[in-house]
């Protein structure tokens, strides 16, 4: 099964990864499955462990989609993930409704204050 992920370029992409910063992407709970399962593997090999206290996944509705429940935990293997509605990947602020206005207040909030610090000079 090829898995959907994102497409950039040329490439169709599944993960992201920075660091120690992963960030899995598939069309659905199936595809996040097999994905964790096979990057847990791989870590479990080289030694390394899941933070679970900040391991959250995040589910990207298409406009206009009936929303599924909104709460709700996926467990794969031991592993249970709180499903949330946002959060920060690298700086910039991703949510359910792929939508930037929530990233882009806060970017605002942010040159405000260091405008207003400048200012003081």
């Amino acid at each position: 099964m090829v898995l959907s992920g994102i497409k950039i370029g040329k490439q169709q992409l599944n993960v992201l990864a920075y660091a120690d910063d992963i960030v899995l992407i598939g069309k659905n709970k199936i595809e996040i499955r097999q994905l964790f399962v096979e990057i847990e593997n791989i870590a479990r090999k080289l030694g390394l462990h899941m933070n679970l206290g900040k391991t959250k996944y995040l589910i990207v509705e298409q406009k206009n989609s009936s929303k599924h429940n909104k709460i709700g935990q996926l467990t794969i293997k031991n592993y249970t993930f709180e499903r949330v509605e946002n959060f920060k990947y690298l700086g910039v602020i991703l949510n359910e409704n792929n939508n930037c206005q929530i990233d882009l207040q806060e970017r605002k909030k942010k040159l405000k204050k260091h405008t207003l610090c400048y200012k003081k000079f």
